[in-house]
């Protein structure tokens, strides 16, 4: 392989000559719908901005990750007893049909094929959907459902342009449907491109960056497709839960807490230090690896899945913080691209 994605998600307006500096050559972006009451009418105002947005990204020299629009999201909201429980948000209207549908799948292949057709030029690559292994973003589909989900915007992707990098992102390495989904995903069809994946490990997940140099192994030999890393990082705030809060059943997003951690904890130090290790990682398997997009570029002011401004659960990601002032993990971010750069080019 002689070029390895180096991306970022979510970039911030205004920011883009610190993005370049940074070594960000990608960016994962998008991901709205694009009409209100049927393929082909009336574009809504949110799509029209994002188009907007990613051309003007394309513009300024940035190559572009798109996404295709998901069935929905699950967010944490209060119970009567102020307890957060997951609740589902559908995010495609009625005229969809009921999700997994015929009548859905059909409709989302037109739209993905659209996109495709109106982004011509400006996005080269795609991730159809988001963790569609995961219930929280799959919804009331079941899994094989999901996976016809992935193939058919795959299909729409591809008929208007064979040219595109299409792909999806699974939110585990060794869950229950994996299996499943590389059966499905990466057999007879032959749509996918890579073999897509979101990990946090220290975070989400137990482990460590090191873990980055078997799981890129792993996923390369049972699909046989480069693997892209949709989605990495290291939270650089939070505590760790107790063995009390563990026992409790509560979320994340409730307790301000990860189940895990790495290094000296979360903190911005760990969070550089982190990212230094990762790339290490990726260098070793630079020849299995087509590319990697940090998750995120800046901190948020408010946790996305549950509202919370103190929550650190979806606010401390960044490499710059809310002011877009460069933390510590900015300047490891970019010296590991650099390092990754020239072992590539090697």
């Amino acid at each position: 392989m002689t070029e390895v994605m180096m991306g970022v998600v979510a970039p911030e307006r205004g920011q883009e000559e610190l993005m370049k500096q940074a070594g960000v050559e990608w960016v994962r972006a998008g991901g709205g719908l694009p009409f209100v009451d049927r393929v082909g009418g009336q574009l809504r105002e949110r799509y029209v901005r994002e188009r907007e947005s990613l051309k003007a990204l394309s513009a300024k020299g940035f190559r572009i990750m798109g996404v295709t629009p998901g069935p929905g999201v699950g967010r944490y909201k209060p119970d009567e007893s102020g307890k957060l429980v997951m609740k589902w948000e559908r995010g495609l209207p009625d005229w969809f049909g009921e999700l997994g549908s015929d009548q859905c799948m059909k409709a989302y292949e037109e739209v993905c094929a659209w996109l495709a057709q109106d982004l011509r030029g400006v996005v080269q690559a795609w991730q159809v959907g988001n963790e569609l292994d995961w219930m929280q973003f799959r919804g009331p589909m079941t899994p094989e459902q999901a996976c016809d989900y992935i193939l058919a915007g795959a299909r729409g992707l591809k008929r208007s342009d064979p040219s595109l990098i299409v792909g999806h992102n699974l939110a585990s390495i060794y869950g229950e449907y994996v299996p499943l989904f590389i059966e499905r995903l990466f057999g007879e069809a032959g749509l996918l491109d890579y073999y897509g994946i979101d990990n946090y490990f220290g975070s989400w997940q137990p482990g460590g960056p090191e873990d980055w140099v078997k799981t890129i192994s792993d996923l390369y030999e049972r699909s046989r497709k480069p693997v892209l890393i949709n989605e990495w990082g290291y939270a650089s705030a939070g505590d760790v839960r107790t063995e009390e809060e563990n026992r409790s059943g509560l979320s994340n997003c409730q307790l301000h807490k990860w189940y895990y951690t790495w290094g000296d904890g979360h903190t911005p130090a760990a969070q550089a230090a982190f990212i230094e290790r990762a790339f290490e990682a990726f260098m070793e398997q630079k020849d299995k690896l087509m590319g990697q997009f940090y998750f995120r570029w800046a901190d948020q002011p408010t946790c996305w899945q549950c509202g919370q401004p103190d929550c650190p659960v979806e606010t401390a990601w960044g490499l710059v913080d809310l002011q877009g002032r460069p933390k510590p993990s900015y300047y490891a971010y970019r010296e590991g691209v650099r390092r990754l750069k020239q072992v590539v080019t090697c």
